[in-house]
């Protein structure tokens, strides 16, 4: 019946009416009955409970009895409650109490007694939990079985927050009895629930997940939507533990998604909190942060503390993460001290775990020796497995790295025995990690190459459970050593197969997340294909396709108005120009985090099993006769390469010092960006410039090339770069003799051996079609024009976009019919966020984003502008900047630039180029002859050397 008063009373336009239609003030049934239903909402709706209080509290002050304020009060607390806002709950409940206590209401006072224990639990008051307890358990009536078991669940929440498990367990128990002999389905499923988090916490995942499955399913049943999300985020945390990084965002995501919707700003708040745990376990470490510290500012405002300490937790480390260790040190003491004040033991312990793991960063090897000694004895007296193993685990590293071998292989082993029967992937691989160093360091080779291959099958297996392309390319940050240790022990044997196996380590440890992208285009039919972002999107997404393109929209916008603004030189407004700019940074923060959840629920992109990487037979079998490819890799401080052709492979090691090639190209970046200075300043100084270039080019060509030149026998190169040799132009490196190789050789380049076999593979060409260009002719760049008169004379069916017509929405119509696609305006590399690095349209900034509607049947991608072939490297190798979009696009082959380049040079290259292209030249020869052209014309590198071919030379 309360159901149905209430939706009375909600309907009610006039209280005075209602009131006497229910017995009157003095009817305190109906305002129990009224209370009753607000219970049963906070676990449905907490909106529609909220609305509900609402209406008790403006009849209570018309009906102006105690008793139903007393009501009214009890029912606006279950409201706070639900909400998080314990301390305002609790005075509520207080003064609710003592209403009814002087009424007599002795069974409606215990109910409200037994929802204060556990606010005051969620305040940390545990001592007074308890006694409250007590009490209510003696005001109970025999036959209030029910209530009693309500109590007894929230006794067992006091002793999980204190840590004592199995006193837990044993009220959890004793209250699943009483409520399954009642039949009270949906309250023994919170006892589930309450199990389920000891079981967690106990290393026990299997029945945890046991327990949510069957509260959810009954939540769902009895329209309990607000526990049932509750259960959903906690069955995720469990697919995080296993490993399972995309089950686990995905469920959160939509759990965040419901709650928001039920109105509850806790549950939020933990759903932002877990998120951050499981972008930290993927080394995504801003993200992981403003995650987390959402999270922090809500249980702070909601006035809890102990959450707020555990998301001070997950900011720490990723402050650690980003390398800001006074920062981490700070919020984990500040969070020590909170837990070390309520009295939990198993979280001060944990702290002094990530205290450890701070100090051993810091190379303070007996502090994290102590600390994780201290977090070990703690937790393995709890019988907590898994902590256990992780302080142990970290114990060894201490070990390891004060010398000890020996003891870091015993504790790393004994880490390993005690996680047999809990799959741990995290914890397994560094165990096998640190026990195959210890066996190198001895000269063990068979037993550490052993060690070493298990950790890189356990990181792969993990690699599998990540589904969005910026967490695949973050993922790797802490676990290249993994493959380089491994790459380093199998050429060390020499043999052919290890020499297979460490190749195929190299292609695992570069561009993975690259080569997974052009492999997801390359399975999906270009009609079938669903861009991410725009609106041709379909399925049961599309809300969130939508509002991508909608942010897309709005950063374009925001973008041009500050480009407007900032056009307008003294009468400029910085203040305005400044809120136009943090507009639009809000909004790349807010496509970037949704084209991320697109990737890890839509089933179109949940392609997980991608392709094996790259194979010596796959590279050798990609390569044409008279074709070889320079791979390159590192390990440590060394820079080694592997030769291959179409009939063998070559290693050659330890050719150049890593450090050393850097200091080497940041000489010859100093030169090139000279170019700067001005004409006037090019013109005084160019016989020096160029001396100065050519030394540097000269000093890298020894460094990377020349230790390789005499094992080349083709003419035809292709060079796969990794880490900053993707910033070296090879093609106008100079030799001893004064030559440059494109002299004598044609070369084109590749950011992977399975990125070249993909784009070589892809022949989604149109033979039939033309030449499209778009370009947008400048103050600062006049030369484009002429660049676009002279590919229309070139291509007389050409479709040439110039001015106004240069959008994006004609790009999208006009470049799938395109067979060359050129793009010439001013392009701009972001530094600070690569992945919105764009090329300037006259309605927007073309970036990686605004490509996803993009779909290509194009030969090759021209992007005639500055600095489009510059990428950010990334841990695991990976390239993020906007060649990334247009070879998700289809593209097979891109011409970028490595630099900032002339105006009028580059119209004449263009020139050149496509002439040849349009005689029958393949892309890499006429390449080669607009770089020899024009370097006859003009001389020094700084004009011809700056544009590569990446992809398919062919």
């Amino acid at each position: 019946m309360s159901g149905n008063l209430a939706d009375r009373l909600i309907k009610a336009r006039n209280l005075d009416r209602f009131l006497r239609a229910h017995g009157g003030a003095q009817n305190w049934q109906t305002f129990a009955a009224l209370k009753a239903e607000v219970d049963r909402l906070v676990s449905c709706d907490l909106n529609r409970a909220a609305r509900l209080a609402d209406h008790i509290e403006r009849l209570a002050e018309q009906a102006a009895d105690p008793v139903a304020s007393g009501f009214a009060e009890a029912s606006r607390a279950r409201v706070l409650h639900f909400s998080g806002r314990y301390e305002e709950a609790n005075s509520l409940y207080e003064r609710a109490l003592a209403t009814l206590l002087d009424a007599r209401l002795t069974s409606e006072a215990v109910t409200i007694m037994i929802h204060q224990v556990y606010a005051l639990t969620q305040m940390g008051r545990y001592n007074d939990a308890l006694a409250l307890a007590r009490a209510a358990r003696r005001r109970l009536k025999p036959d209030e079985k029910i209530k009693l078991a309500q109590l007894e669940t929230n006794i067992g929440t006091v002793y999980f927050r204190l840590d004592a498990y199995k006193r837990a367990l044993k009220h959890y128990d004793a209250a699943g009895e009483i409520f399954e002999a009642a039949g009270d389905e949906a309250m023994l499923a919170f006892v589930n629930y309450s199990r389920s988090n000891i079981f967690t916490e106990m290393d026990r995942p299997d029945e945890a997940e046991a327990m949510l499955k069957r509260a959810a399913a009954e939540w769902e049943r009895s329209g309990l939507k607000l526990l049932a999300a509750q259960a959903l985020y906690n069955s995720a945390y469990l697919d995080f533990l296993r490993g399972n990084y995309k089950a686990a965002l995905t469920s959160y995501y939509k759990a965040r998604d419901r709650v928001w919707k039920l109105g509850s700003s806790l549950l939020v708040a933990w759903c932002d909190l877990e998120i951050g745990e499981i972008l930290l376990a993927l080394n995504a470490f801003d993200d992981a942060r403003a995650s987390a510290a959402s999270a922090r500012a809500r249980f702070d405002d909601l006035g809890m503390p102990y959450e707020s300490a555990k998301a001070a937790w997950v900011e720490s480390l990723a402050a650690m993460g980003l390398e800001r260790f006074e920062q981490a040190r700070k919020n984990l003491t500040a969070a020590r001290e909170v837990f070390r004040a309520s009295g939990n033991t198993t979280f001060t312990a944990q702290t002094d775990y990530y205290l450890a793991e701070l100090s051993l960063r810091r190379g303070e090897i007996d502090e994290a020796a102590v600390r994780a000694d201290s977090a070990m004895r703690v937790f393995a007296r709890q019988k907590l497995v898994t902590r256990t193993a992780r302080s142990r685990l970290l114990a060894a590293r201490a070990a390891y790295a004060s010398g000890d071998g020996r003891k870091a292989a015993r504790l790393a082993r004994s880490t390993l025995k005690g996680v047999e029967r809990t799959p741990e992937p995290a914890i397994n691989y560094q165990c096998h990690h640190l026990i195959g160093r210890v066996h190198r360091d001895r000269g063990e080779r068979s037993r550490a190459i052993a060690r070493f291959r298990q950790a890189v099958e356990t990181v792969e297996h993990m690699r599998g459970g990540v589904a969005a392309d910026e967490l695949k390319a973050s993922f790797l940050r802490d676990k290249i050593g993994v493959y380089e240790d491994t790459i380093t022990a199998c050429l060390d044997y020499g043999t052919d197969s290890h020499v297979d196996e460490a190749f195929r380590l190299v292609e695992s440890s570069k561009s993975r997340a690259l080569a997974d992208l052009l492999a997801r285009y390359a399975r999906t039919a270009p009609d079938t294909q669903a861009p991410a972002g725009g609106s041709r999107a379909r399925g049961p997404k599309d809300e969130t396709r939508a509002r991508l393109a909608k942010l897309i929209q709005e950063l374009n916008w925001y973008s041009s108005q500050v480009g407007l603004e900032d056009d307008k030189g003294h009468e400029r407004s910085a203040s305005t120009s400044d809120s136009y700019r943090r507009r639009a940074r809000r909004r790349e923060r807010q496509i970037a985090h949704l084209f991320r959840r697109i990737e890890i629920e839509d089933p179109r992109f949940a392609n997980l099993h991608a392709p094996q990487s790259a194979t010596v037979s796959d590279l050798r079998g990609a390569l044409e006769a008279g074709e070889t490819a320079i791979e390159y890799f590192t390990t440590g401080d060394e820079v080694s390469a592997f030769i291959a052709t179409r009939d063998r492979i070559k290693v050659v090691r330890r050719i150049a010092s890593k450090s050393e090639l850097e200091r080497r190209l940041a000489a010859l970046r100093f030169q090139i960006e000279k170019f700067s200075y001005g004409a006037e300043y090019v013109d005084a100084h160019f016989w020096q410039l160029k001396g100065a270039t050519d030394e540097a080019l000269s000093e890298i060509y020894k460094t990377v090339f020349l230790p390789l030149e005499s094992s080349l026998d083709n003419e035809r190169l292709v060079i796969i770069p990794h880490d900053a040799l993707h910033y070296v132009p090879f093609h106008a490196l100079c030799d001893r003799r004064g030559y440059y190789l494109i002299d004598n050789f044609e070369i084109s380049y590749a950011p992977s051996a399975s990125v070249f076999a993909l784009c070589r593979a892809n022949n989604r060409s149109a033979p039939e079609g033309t030449l499209v260009a778009l370009g947008i002719s400048e103050k600062g760049t006049p030369a484009i024009n002429d660049e676009l008169e002279t590919l229309k004379d070139l291509f007389h069916d050409a479709v040439i976009l110039k001015g106004s017509r240069a959008t994006r929405d004609n790009l999208i119509e006009f470049a799938p019919r395109a067979r060359f696609l050129h793009l010439a305006s001013h392009g701009y590399f972001r530094r600070d966020n690569p992945m919105f690095s764009f090329l300037k349209l006259a309605d927007s900034q073309l970036n990686f984003y605004n490509l996803l509607d993009l779909k290509l049947n194009a030969e090759v991608v021209t992007l005639s502008a500055c600095h489009t072939g510059i990428n950010t490297v990334f841990p695991g190798d990976e390239l993020q900047g906007l060649m990334r979009g247009f070879l998700y696009a289809g593209a097979p082959a891109l011409i970028v630039s490595l630099w900032a380049v002339n105006d009028r040079s580059t119209a004449e290259f263009m020139g050149q180029l496509y002439s040849a292209i349009r005689a029958g030249d393949e892309k890499r020869r006429a390449l080669r002859a607009a770089q020899l052209a024009i370097k006859e014309a003009y001389g020094h590198p700084y004009y011809w050397a700056p544009f590569v071919l990446i992809g398919n030379p062919g």
